[in-house]
């Protein structure tokens, strides 16, 4: 061997049960139980000895390993390392292979392979329309996905701790979601600071994931290694000088070793001593003095080498340290033999303390120069913008105009590629160049936009100087509009709502940015309280236009106008006209940054019983959401369905489109709709004849809580309050019930056809002996449902004054109750007054008349799944002596919400994979609900389906 030469990979000592790990993930994966394994470990205890091990085991196994590592130069540099696991195997497959490996949901990550984000996909520092981040997480496990189905995968990255932030959140997706995929995420880093690397940290600590911490070697093992290395069995004076010095750290002794090999050095105790002085700072003492022996060029190319990092063009490196051709091939072939670079196509160090030992040796003047001449040589050749930007931000500011430039550029690519904390560094550092006069404000703006997309108190300063002081019209309204964004997600409502008026005021009256700045405003009105009392008088004054809308602003003012006509208990007839053409016009569809106008839309339809259209106009939104992986949408658009849905009385789609809302929610920034879901889950959940106490498990597990400046969120606290009643807790469900009236009327408590809050609080007051009280609430319910003129509210209403009122009267008034809601599209509630009024003709004596409303509410409730109505009816009929066929339990009717959505996509032709990705979840879970309805349906193939299912329809 070269007496030059660094170590060479030392033995896997003491490894043996971080091998065992790492062999039995594998083998899980093999039989499509895929797990993930984090190494983690200081540098140089031997983690990427052991990812090296886990790729040889995995390729014996017959996986296809994939790896890449990350390093401190492409921390900035969005998807680096998800791009070095696809990208040269997505180029070396054959076409239709490639083809394979993109198709169905894994399109939506071919972008971000690509570098490019697709139109529409949010890649502007303007608002996007919906966050890309989840599509592109989608598209990438998917990708993973479709290439572990031709035989297993292993995804093998070193040096985790420096991942850039969007491939960490990619891998932690896939990490999630690795049952029933022949897949195996292998990962080693350092310890991570949670603070400083959240992503990756989050990634790390994984629950699910297997963590490996790796412990310094043993005395007995390091005296092995010094047998192997120097000749003769070491004293142990001599060992643990070795000891001592590295710590213990397998590479450190290594570079010991090798050192004390040139020297000369026997193991003696006498030369114990000498050990101590090989390294008095560490052995990066002993590196670059090895290193010093290479001829000049040869340090120059390590130089240059340890700026431009792993994955450097030999040609860049070249230029860099300014030798000849004849000299980059032998300096290169040096470098090799000397174990600084490993051999092979791509130059790499063949560790990061190598690169960084040569990098630390380097003065900050020389440093300097070279991070400066090598963003030159990048950008002329070329490279890629984060690449050179990589470069800058190692350098000192030099009021460098293209530098600013460079770096706004690289900012722009960060943030369309879902790195808005690497944007934000990267213009905080253009901000100090600094920008030209003219140019400050424009990159204040941008600075301020990416900070609010990271969610950073420190956007508030640059966003509020460009409000405050922008000369630039445009500029002032989207910092305006980003900033009030930013305050209304971190429950600061009030506050964004004045930052829009601040705004306004500084803008010229004919300016085309007000229109912009109106229709923010007017969206904050109905998701924050606070903002909805600021902005009180500003839709008292609003005038409906008239015919169809003609732009955004009168078609969100038509929308707004129809709330409004919805909160304040006007005609519920006049509200769903204004819902229809608001919507016709084309509302943003969007619920990300103020953009849901269409839930206002929808959400209007739902309440005055235009429940059809409603569904209708959720589904449509859906399809197009579901097809671009825009999952923000889809968790918030179900969330809405599951209230259209409760209402229409199919409990079963309401349960499954709350529950998909509610497994979403965690991945995602601007669900916030989803409380209507977990609203709609416990209603429907007590409907379905769960106990009260699951229930409340269901509520503390979603984590989802009662917001007073979240106006939606007022739905959670009535289903709260019903929950209460249900469980026996009349006082709590008081409380909660009357909480719902006494904040401003756009949390809906004026009007029942939004809140029944008064019916129920009206039958819990019943129950504690408090008629007076009960009769009183009851029969302002009514009137208020009579002056809106929604059928279901007003059948709502007289069921509870009827069941709350005198016994004589109270069989008219349910008759009256069902008449109404006989012509409301609400099954369950219309089932729910014929139970009760079958039940008051029986407590009166009239059994026969009692029969045949007890008989078709009995139809109805077992149609809507509604398991407690179908139970207490049968027990009214049984009273009478009627005694109906059992429902067959073994049928459709037997299958859960979850399982009939899949068996639903199933019978339509849909694959396990198809399924899987259109309602994001895994593949074993498609096959699981798949396993347990064919059990319940007593069937055993895909093509039966559709008969079964169209029987159970008739």
């Amino acid at each position: 061997m070269d007496s030059t030469a660094f170590a060479p990979p030392v033995a896997l000592l003491e490894r043996e049960h971080e091998i065992e790990h790492v062999q039995s993930a594998l083998r899980a994966a093999s039989r499509r139980a895929g797990q993930a394994v984090v190494i983690e470990g200081a540098a140089g205890l031997g983690k990427s000895r052991l990812l090296e091990a886990a790729g040889a085991q995995a390729s014996g196994l017959g996986f296809r390993v994939l790896s890449a590592r990350a390093t401190e130069l492409e921390q900035g540099f969005p998807f680096g390392v998800v791009r070095q696991l696809f990208e040269r195997a997505l180029l070396n497959a054959a076409q239709d292979e490639r083809e394979r490996w993109l198709g169905g949901a894994a399109a939506l990550g071919a972008e971000v392979l690509a570098g490019v984000p697709a139109p529409g996909s949010g890649a502007s520092l303007g608002v996007p329309a919906d966050d890309p981040s989840y599509a592109w997480q989608h598209g990438l496990y998917w990708l993973a996905a479709n290439v572990s189905s031709d035989s297993p995968l292993a995804l093998v990255v070193d040096d985790l701790q420096w991942s850039d932030a969007p491939s960490a959140r990619t891998l932690a997706f896939i990490a999630r979601r690795l049952e029933g995929q022949a897949l195996a995420l292998i990962l080693a880093t350092r310890p991570i600071d949670p603070g400083t690397t959240p992503d990756t940290a989050t990634l790390a600590a994984d629950p699910d994931a297997t963590l490996l911490r790796l412990s310094p070697l043993s005395e007995a093992s390091i005296g092995s290694m010094i047998a192997s290395r120097l000749s003769g069995t070491p004293d142990r004076p001599f060992t643990r000088a070795c000891v001592e010095v590295t710590g213990g750290n397998p590479f450190l002794v290594g570079e010991l070793l090798s050192e004390a090999a040139v020297r000369g050095l026997d193991p003696t105790s006498e030369n114990a001593a000498d050990v101590a002085a090989i390294v008095p700072r560490g052995v990066s003492n002993a590196v670059l003095l090895r290193l010093a022996r290479l001829d000049r060029p040869t340090r120059a190319l390590a130089r240059a080498l340890s700026i431009l990092g792993d994955g450097a063009h030999v040609g860049d490196a070249a230029r860099l340290a300014g030798v000849t051709q004849a000299e980059i091939e032998s300096g290169m072939a040096s470098l090799v033999s000397a174990g600084v670079v490993e051999s092979g196509g791509a130059v790499r160090f063949a560790h990061p303390i190598l690169r960084a030992a040569i990098y630390e040796d380097l003065s900050p003047a020389e440093r300097e120069r070279l991070h400066c001449a090598a963003s030159k040589i990048l950008d002329e050749r070329g490279a890629p913008v984060g690449q050179v930007a990589a470069q800058v931000m190692h350098t000192e500011p030099a009021a460098n105009v293209g530098a600013v430039a460079l770096l706004r550029e690289a900012a722009r690519e960060a943030l369309a590629l879902g790195d808005a904390t690497g944007a934000a560094a990267l213009l905080a550092r253009a901000l100090d160049e600094p920008p030209a006069a003219a140019d400050r404000a424009a990159v204040v703006l941008e600075l301020g936009q990416a900070r609010a997309r990271a969610g950073t108190p420190d956007a508030v300063a640059p966003l509020s100087e460009i409000v405050a002081r922008g000369e630039d019209e445009a500029a002032i309204v989207a910092a305006a509009i980003e900033l009030s964004g930013m305050l209304f997600f971190s429950g600061r409502g009030a506050e964004g709502a004045a930052v829009l008026r601040r705004a306004l005021e500084r803008l010229p009256a004919a300016s085309s940015g007000r229109e912009q700045l109106d229709v923010a405003l007017l969206g904050a009105s109905y998701t924050s309280v606070s903002a909805r009392r600021e902005a009180d008088a500003t839709i008292t004054a609003l005038r409906d236009p008239g015919g169809p809308a003609r732009g955004v602003l009168e078609a969100t003012t038509l929308a707004t106008l129809a709330m409004d006509e919805l909160m304040h208990l006007r005609s519920a007839a006049k509200a769903g006209d204004l819902a229809v053409r608001s919507l016709a016009a084309g509302l943003p569809s969007e619920p990300h940054r103020g953009e849901a106008w269409a839930i206002v839309g929808l959400a209007v339809l739902a309440a005055t019983d235009e429940l059809a259209a409603a569904l209708a106009g959720t589904d449509e939104i859906l399809a197009r959401a579901r097809e671009r992986g825009a999952a923000t949408t889809v968790a918030n658009i179900s969330a809405l369905r599951s209230f259209v849905c409760i209402r229409l009385g199919d409990l079963v789609a309401a349960e499954a489109d709350a529950n998909a809302a509610i497994e979403l929610a965690p991945d995602l920034l601007g669900a916030e709709f989803v409380v209507l879901a977990l609203a709609v889950r416990v209603l429907a959940g007590l409907e379905r004849d769960e106990t009260p106490e699951s229930l409340r498990r269901v509520i503390g597990q979603a984590g989802i809580g009662y917001d007073t400046e979240f106006s939606p969120s007022t739905q959670l606290r009535y289903a709260s309050g019903v929950l209460s009643a249900a469980a026996g807790n009349h006082e709590a469900a008081i409380e909660e019930l009357l909480d719902c009236g006494m904040e401003h009327p756009a949390l809906g408590g004026e009007n029942p056809a939004v809140l029944p809050w008064r019916s129920a609080a009206a039958l819990s007051l019943a129950e504690l002996g408090r008629d007076r009280e009960a009769r009183e609430l009851a029969e302002d319910e009514v009137r208020r449902a009579e002056a809106f003129g929604a059928p279901r509210a007003l059948g709502v209403a007289l069921r509870a004054h009827a069941l709350v009122g005198l016994g004589g009267e109270r069989a008219d008034t349910l008759r009256q109750a069902a008449s109404v809601l006989a012509a409301s599209p609400a099954r369950l509630e219309y089932a729910r007054a014929l139970a009760d009024l079958g039940g008051a003709l029986r407590s009166s004596g009239s059994r026969g008349a009692a029969r045949e409303p007890l008989l078709e509410a009995l139809t109805l409730a077992t149609r809507c799944g509604a398991r407690a109505l179908e139970r207490r009816t049968r027990a009214e009929l049984a009273a009478i002596g009627v005694r109906p066929r059992t429902t067959d339990r073994a049928g459709p009717g037997s299958l859960t919400p979850s399982e009939l959505r899949v068996v639903g996509l199933a019978a339509d032709g849909r694959t396990n994979r198809e399924i899987a990705q259109t309602l994001f979840v895994t593949e074993k879970t498609v096959e699981t609900h798949l396993g347990r309805a064919f059990r319940k349906l007593n069937i055993s193939t895909r093509r039966q389906l559709p008969d079964v299912l169209a029987r159970a329809s008739n």
